[in-house]
């Protein structure tokens, strides 16, 4: 099976990138699939509604997630709530929770390219290394100030944010120094969403297709992510409200507490097995 990885930090758009993924009629986006099992659990006890963004009242009422969990049953004699899917012990195992849930996505949905919007850097790493999968890394970034900004509107204290911010990062382009992989910025996507996607598309031998400008009107069940996932419009805004929100002290801060960041950033583009050296990976790691 063939995955889309998006890896970033939160609040930097990828829910966004994963619904405009999900409306190319080659590929469809499961939203962030490490809270598969928890999400699964909460629907369960109907703590949450409207767990999918289909707009079921949860996962177990909704026909896709349904039919998912059936044939993972049908796989593994099991349910998906009790699939694993952040075990990463053992990349040599056959049949790992993740590979059978992403078959049984690919299976359910008929389609070979799945988004899994997690972001988490532990996770791809853990993914580009199972041998049943070939993984498309994408690493999203956003501007810091604008990320930071983002989270500061609901934790307080500004080093925490930037710690994260670069940790997470540098985490992710260590995990990437030998993989063929994407880079997209958020501002790109929300300013040039065709330029940005037919970058991201062409790799995988994918053509820019018009319904991905209306994102919105694709059905949708992607697990968790941020509130464009109930959005009926399409239109694209870029959130500049830090360069308000943010104080010159504060900016002054995360300018130079982020400069490593900053250097170490390449633009919006594909980085190629040329790109990297002859150190590169090939493989389950790179796309074909």
């Amino acid at each position: 099976m063939k995955v889309i990885y998006i890896a970033g930090t939160s609040h930097s758009g990828s829910t966004l990138l994963s619904l405009m993924l999900n409306a190319h009629p080659d590929i469809v986006s499961v939203g962030e699939l490490h809270n598969l099992s928890r999400q699964f659990k909460i629907s369960l006890t109907k703590q949450v509604n409207r767990c999918c963004s289909c707009g079921a009242d949860s996962l177990w009422n909704c026909d896709f997630w349904s039919d998912v969990d059936e044939r993972v049953r049908q796989l593994s004699g099991k349910s998906l709530v009790d699939h694993n899917v952040l075990d990463y012990a053992n990349v040599n195992k056959s049949g790992s929770s993740n590979a059978v849930v992403f078959k049984a996505i690919s299976d359910v949905s008929g389609k070979q390219l799945i988004v899994d919007s997690s972001k988490q850097p532990n996770r791809m790493s853990y993914l580009t290394r199972l041998g049943e999968l070939q993984v498309y890394p994408i690493h999203l970034i956003r501007n810091p100030e604008g990320q930071i900004n983002s989270v500061l509107k609901k934790r307080r204290g500004l080093l925490k944010p930037i710690l994260r911010y670069e940790l997470v990062h540098a985490q992710i382009r260590r995990a990437l120094k030998a993989i063929p992989h994407n880079i997209v910025h958020y501002e790109d996507l929300v300013l040039n969403p065709e330029s940005t996607l037919r970058t991201v598309l062409h790799p995988l031998g994918l053509k820019f297709d018009r319904q991905q400008l209306g994102w919105a009107g694709a059905i949708k069940h992607n697990i968790a992510g941020n509130k464009s996932r109930w959005s009926v419009t399409s239109q694209l805004i870029l959130d500049e409200g830090w360069k308000h929100s943010l104080t010159p002290f504060q900016k002054h801060v995360i300018g130079f507490a982020t400069l490593i960041s900053r250097q170490a950033t390449r633009p919006t583009g594909y980085v190629g097995a040329s790109s990297l050296g002859s150190d590169c990976l090939h493989g389950n790691g790179a796309p074909h």
